[in-house]
């Protein structure tokens, strides 16, 4: 087997979407026999998994160096707007918390990709998860989607509530958020959406984390959303919601395939988001696509969901079927394993041919 020199850009944060993919392939790869080394002079491939473009140089030099091949996972759609992104990161910092994105190494991305990433080129392999990122690239570049673990983001039964309102809770539609505390997922959309429906709505906000400037932002534009930190029980909280909203303001605040979107739809949930090219990719018919940056449109289309439980048994059916057939955990790891083994095939082709001559 291959020795794999692998470097990972590691989020501490265990929950954030570029950890969990990069490790589910580092941990897969492992157990199908392939050793993973941390001197690239000892390896026969290198694979760098990395949030942007920066990191390609040092791949390169690498590749260079060592003679040998270098795989390339970009988990960022690396592109934003000129006045869209000094406008969401004014609100963010105003309103919300510090992010761990910076305003001006961020802001570079208002350049084509195909100048930022000139270095991409150069690799032997570059890997995005969506068709419409492998456009603005290279004749290199593969397309391998994200994926969940179907077998567990499933859906469920609701939870019935107890108590003297559980015929009153029982009246309600349920929306949701998930996601980090930020302009640039939209929460101030869905805030400002939430504030506009009737009281037959009850929203919900489900944070990674609750800084109390959030909070306080939430509480003064709507104290009626119901507010909850981080939950280990995703999957029920997916299921007991009767909409999922995901308005995405910018296409850096995804892991170029956002991993909620594809974890909601994986529970069957009706699902309300934003009209970016790779959004619709994703979702195709299983999803109900609105205006960017637009709360009106969110609020509209949650009422529409509201009165047409047809129309939400339909797009919950079609978003789980979509997951299991293009997006589950299974066929990502298969299929980085496939890309693995047409290296090494290739490595064993050279030796032999070395061997000959």
């Amino acid at each position: 087997m291959m020795k794999v020199y692998c470097n990972i850009d590691v989020d501490q944060r265990k929950f954030e979407g570029r950890t969990q993919i990069s490790g589910s392939i580092a941990r897969y790869l492992q157990k199908n026999g392939y050793e993973f080394t941390k001197n690239p002079r000892e390896a026969d491939l290198i694979h760098f998994h990395s949030s942007g473009v920066a990191d390609s140089y040092h791949a390169f030099k690498l590749q260079q160096r060592w003679k040998i091949p270098c795989i390339y996972s970009l988990y960022s759609n690396a592109q934003t707007e000129v006045v869209g992104h000094v406008l969401n990161f004014m609100i963010q910092k105003i309103f919300f918390q510090p992010t761990a994105t910076r305003f001006l190494s961020s802001y570079s991305a208002i350049l084509p990709l195909r100048w930022r990433g000139f270095y991409l080129k150069k690799l032997k392999k570059v890997i995005v998860p969506t068709a419409d990122l492998s456009r603005k690239l290279f004749a290199n570049t593969e397309t391998i989607h994200f994926g969940v673990d179907t077998s567990f983001f499933k859906p469920l039964p609701k939870i019935e509530r107890e108590g003297n309102d559980a015929k009153t809770a029982a009246r309600l539609f349920r929306i949701a958020y998930f996601g980090h505390p930020g302009v640039f997922k939209g929460l101030n959309d869905f805030v400002n959406a939430a504030k506009k429906l009737p009281k037959s709505i009850e929203a919900h906000v489900y944070l990674t984390e609750v800084p109390a400037k959030v909070v306080k932002y939430i509480r003064k534009r709507d104290p009626r959303i119901v507010i909850h930190g981080f939950t280990n029980d995703l999957v029920q909280e997916y299921n007991n919601m009767d909409a999922v909203v995901l308005p995405y303001r910018m296409q850096i605040g995804t892991v170029a395939n956002p991993l909620v979107l594809l974890e909601a739809m994986s529970c069957g949930r009706p699902v309300i988001t934003t009209d970016w090219k790779f959004i619709r990719e994703i979702v195709g018919d299983a999803a109900i696509i609105v205006k960017k940056n637009s709360p009106a449109a969110i609020s509209r289309a949650v009422l529409h969901l509201e009165r047409e439980s047809q129309l939400r048994e339909i797009l919950g059916k079609r978003a789980r079927l979509r997951v299991e057939k293009e997006y589950s955990l299974t066929q990502m790891l298969q299929s980085y394993h496939r890309l693995y083994t047409s290296f090494e095939k290739n490595s064993n082709n050279t030796a032999r041919d070395d061997e000959k001559g």
